[in-house]
């Protein structure tokens, strides 16, 4: 996939991501964690920028030994070391950035997190996007081929769709995602749509996490109206818990909310495979 294909877009469009892209970059380049669901570019040209900060592992062949109740030597034998150590009450997570391919000539990278009780032994494992986990099946099968499989990644600024601590689309924010989906659908055949809903961390989280699904709910019923096939459209609500900004309490309330702007927000993950 080319990063050309990301200027088709009209101006419109590229107005509902772009404050988003030059907070995303300002995270990545101060050297916190990579948030790979707030990537602004095509998936091929995200995923040499990944693999050139933290060198994604080539270790996807390997994923299919691990058994939960394994031991972290035994994963560590398999896969090495984490890129991320996380010590919780509860036990420790493990990050991997993992290379996936998707063609003879090109991958996807992705975040493959292990996370262990207090007895040391693995508990759960899952990839941090849905749609790795598709492309992810997919390569274990052998269904990777010459043919490049397309994915493209968005963040859409609620406050361009929503009025503040609303879920239902404001008539502004409605037009301009008719327009974005009806010019993203022209070059796709059947794919397959994740719609991910964020919030800030202002209210409980309860709420957050209640308006996030509404809120991607509302952009996925849009989809659906442009023809996309129910099955084809996941959903999903998480609330506060993936903020790409940091803002200090100290702020006043309007500053604050401003500040915490780009946390609000709606990921659209597009992705199809070759026919």
């Amino acid at each position: 996939m080319r990063k050309a294909m990301l200027n088709k877009f009209s101006a419109l469009s590229c107005a509902l991501w772009m404050g988003l892209s030059l907070v995303s970059n300002h995270a990545m380049s101060a050297g916190n964690k990579i948030a790979y669901d707030d990537a602004i570019v095509s998936a091929s040209q995200f995923d040499q920028d990944l693999l050139a900060q933290t060198a994604a592992q080539d270790i996807a062949m390997f994923i299919p030994n691990i058994r939960m109740g394994d031991s972290e030597k035994d994963i560590n034998s398999l896969l090495g070391m984490p890129y991320s150590v996380e010590h919780l009450d509860s036990g420790i997570v493990w990050d991997y950035n993992v290379s996936i391919p998707t063609s003879a000539e090109s991958f996807m990278g992705c975040q493959y997190r292990l996370e262990f009780g207090a007895d040391g032994l693995l508990k759960s494992a899952d990839w941090r996007k849905s749609v790795c986990d598709l492309m992810y099946r997919q390569y274990i099968g052998g269904s990777a081929s010459d043919n490049e499989q397309r994915l493209e990644v968005f963040s859409l600024m609620s406050d361009v769709l929503f009025s503040f601590n609303r879920y239902q689309l404001s008539d502004h924010g409605l037009v301009s995602l008719d327009k974005f989906i009806g010019q993203l659908l022209e070059r796709y055949h059947n794919p397959v749509v994740t719609i991910t809903g964020h919030t800030d961390r202002l209210g409980s989280k309860e709420a957050n996490l209640n308006i996030s699904k509404l809120r991607a709910r509302e952009v996925g019923s849009r989809f659906l109206a442009k023809g996309l096939a129910k099955q084809n459209v996941l959903i999903k609500g998480v609330g506060d818990s993936s903020p790409i900004v940091v803002c200090a309490d100290e702020q006043k309330d309007r500053a604050l909310i401003s500040c915490l702007a780009p946390n609000r927000r709606v990921e659209i993950e597009i992705y199809e495979t070759p026919q």
